[in-house]
């Protein structure tokens, strides 16, 4: 009587914890079916699928659920489709990752679209991130992109960029704002901005720490 009684309890603990695992697993299952359509459509119009397969094998690899990996992908399809959208007609995989990356950090679209113009036949995508560095090191995109388009009019090679963003990182660990490691930094190289110069004041929006929006 005893033995069969654990075995009826037993029983009954399985099929409850079966129970509280179903909601789950159709959380999972549904999260998946939403990347899975987002991978196809990717595919259906040609935009580049395997940049939402990194951030899936990225979401994975930090044992990150179901949902959230799904959440991570839609956002990242979103900024890619902006930056395919703006961009349009012809845009690179690389300028699709990095003008993602740049919408992450608060960067419009259009402010891409304006930056893209300004780097003619070079490819836009070392500027976009040459603006995302700074951003992240707490330079205001509008300042970003304005050290971004004075360094083109004065043809600095784009392969020195993610250098001088560095060097800024540097200066800011050192203990200056980001507003003044800009602005010296800048005048190092090109002699200044010209109109719409950074200033080293406490003016808004200049010299404070701007974090990181929908990082994925």
């Amino acid at each position: 009587m005893i033995r069969g009684l654990l075995v009826h309890l037993a029983l009954a603990s399985l099929v409850a914890t079966a129970n509280a695992q179903t909601p789950i697993a159709d959380a999972d299952r549904a999260a998946q079916q939403r990347v899975e359509a987002l991978v196809r459509d990717f595919e259906r119009r040609g935009l580049p699928a395997d940049l939402l397969r990194a951030k899936i094998a990225e979401g994975s690899a930090k044992g990150a659920s179901q949902t959230r990996i799904a959440d991570a992908v839609t956002l990242l399809a979103l900024r890619v489709d902006s930056v395919a959208r703006v961009l349009a007609p012809s845009v690179s995989v690389p300028e699709l990752h990095a003008g993602a990356e740049a919408l992450s950090v608060g960067v419009s679209a259009l402010a891409l679209r304006g930056l893209r113009r300004a780097a003619g036949r070079r490819p836009a995508d070392p500027y976009f991130l040459f603006v995302v560095r700074l951003v992240r090191r707490g330079v205001t995109p509008e300042q970003a992109l304005h050290a971004a388009r004075a360094l083109i009019s004065r043809q600095v090679a784009s392969n020195t960029l993610l250098a001088i963003a560095d060097d800024l990182a540097r200066d800011v660990a050192g203990g200056m704002s980001p507003a003044a490691a800009l602005h010296d930094r800048m005048t190092r190289l090109v002699g200044g901005f010209g109109p719409g110069a950074v200033t080293t004041g406490d003016a808004p929006g200049v010299g404070g720490a701007q974090s990181a929006k929908g990082k994925p």
